[in-house]
């Protein structure tokens, strides 16, 4: 058999997305030797930086074939009834769409989609009304022409069933696995010192709720301010005008340190060194930092509502994400009880080990498998 899969998110996306479909593909192309893949990977800049990411991706049942276009103009392709499509993929069997945007529409061959959360459908204004509407449309359209929908957690098929109403048969729940960093930085980023941080991770943008962990680390008594100052790690997403002005009004300039995004290495650093783990999420399809802290044995605060509790089961604090004082006590009881804390990082390593890449890359090739029988 003979799977075709759009990796284009591995070359030109660094988190979310492009960090589940890189782990899925490495290890589906590492253990299934009886399959041949062909990988399509579409991009405009960056030639030689994107053409050497995708060759740790070479395996001798592997081919992969670079489209030079940019992602717009990839999407209307893909949605399009030009016959280009189809000769790009020649004779696969099955197509595995990692996002909704990447569905091809008049395929003759199945396809299956991953679907990571209804973001757009619960929280337009997140991101704004017309870009929602355009999400929510190619969603639409990609849970219809899909003959198989992976949803990465029990809360994404929920929402399926109830927003979309996709019939029930049609979804397999196949959670992501844990990230398993391949090296970790020697030295943390200047000013800051192992075990006296407490760390988010995640894109800055209104969904991950910020302002609520903003307004709760300023509750936090001034010596605990003093010696956990707050990190913030990602990249800069959307819609943060209110964020950066509750910032700026709790007056939180020399408290919290604002990282960017990091390499890998350092993350793997950040989160092996951290005191606590703050993730406040608004809603997820299913969390990874979550997951990516509780590998570290990283003691976790995170909400209880949605995909978290999922992926947190008993190992972690959950928290009503609206409730800035229910964040801030669950937070200064871990700063201030180690041995609560201690208790709680073992549970977080014992729970993150229960998310495997390759019971999900075994559960992925089964359905694939069976889209062509």
């Amino acid at each position: 058999m003979k799977i075709a899969i759009d990796v284009s998110r591995i070359a030109n996306e660094k988190a979310g997305v492009g960090r589940y479909t890189a782990n899925l593909v490495k290890t589906l192309i590492d253990k299934d030797t009886k399959n041949e893949y062909l990988l399509l990977c579409s991009f405009f800049r960056g030639d030689e930086e994107k053409r050497k990411i995708m060759s740790a991706y070479q395996r001798p049942n592997v081919k992969i074939k670079y489209l030079k276009l940019p992602g717009k103009f990839k999407e209307s392709l893909w949605h399009s009834k030009l016959p280009l499509v189809e000769r790009f993929l020649g004779d696969a069997d099955v197509y595995l769409a990692p996002t909704f945007l990447d569905v091809i529409s008049n395929l003759k061959i199945p396809q299956a989609v991953v679907i990571h959360d209804l973001s757009t459908f619960k929280y337009p204004e997140h991101l704004g009304k017309k870009q929602a509407d355009y999400f929510n449309r190619q969603t639409r359209k990609a849970v219809k022409l899909a003959k198989k929908i992976i949803a990465i957690s029990e809360n994404t098929e929920k929402d399926l069933l109830e927003i979309l109403k996709v019939p029930e048969q049609k979804i397999e729940v196949i959670y992501p696995g844990q990230s398993k960093f391949a090296e970790i930085s020697p030295n943390l980023p200047a000013g800051l010192k192992e075990q006296s941080y407490v760390l988010y991770v995640g894109t800055v943008e209104p969904r991950k709720n910020l302002i609520g962990l903003f307004e709760a680390y300023a509750l936090l008594a001034p010596t605990l301010q003093e010696k956990y100052p707050l990190v913030v790690v990602g990249a800069q997403g959307w819609n943060t005008g209110d964020t950066y002005r509750v910032f700026s009004a709790l007056k939180l300039e020399n408290k919290v340190k604002f990282l960017g995004y990091q390499p890998d290495k350092m993350l793997a650093k950040l989160y092996k060194e951290a005191a606590v783990f703050c993730y406040p999420s608004l809603y997820e399809g299913f969390g990874i930092p979550v997951l990516e802290a509780m590998e570290f044995s990283l003691p976790v605060v995170t909400s209880n509502i949605s995909s978290l509790p999922e992926v947190a089961g008993e190992a972690a604090v959950l928290v009503d994400p609206s409730s800035s004082r229910s964040i801030s006590e669950a937070l200064q009881r871990l700063l201030e009880h180690k041995d609560e804390a201690e208790v709680l990082g073992k549970k977080a390593k014992i729970q993150a080990q229960k998310f495997d890449w390759q019971k999900t890359a075994q559960k992925v090739s089964k359905m694939l498998e069976s889209l062509v029988k």
